[in-house]
């Protein structure tokens, strides 16, 4: 009885392995050159919400300074 169920824990898992590595036959990678572009794109817009939050969180700064004093 515990190698029947081995046996099907075994090909289950064999089952398993071969969906995952079907699945990811599927996956379509973007080329260098579109990577390269998109990861630009996210470096500067990551910069620039960096300063546009940092000049805000100064401003707050200086009004609860300014309320406080």
């Amino acid at each position: 009885m515990a190698k029947e169920e081995n046996k099907k824990a075994a090909k289950g898992q064999k089952s398993w392995f071969q969906g995952v590595k079907a699945e990811f036959n599927k996956i379509v990678w973007t080329d260098r050159n579109t990577l390269v572009k998109q990861t630009g794109v996210v470096v500067t817009v990551t910069a620039i919400l960096c300063v546009i939050i940092s000049i805000m969180d100064a401003a707050i700064l200086q009004g609860v300074n300014f309320l406080v004093r």
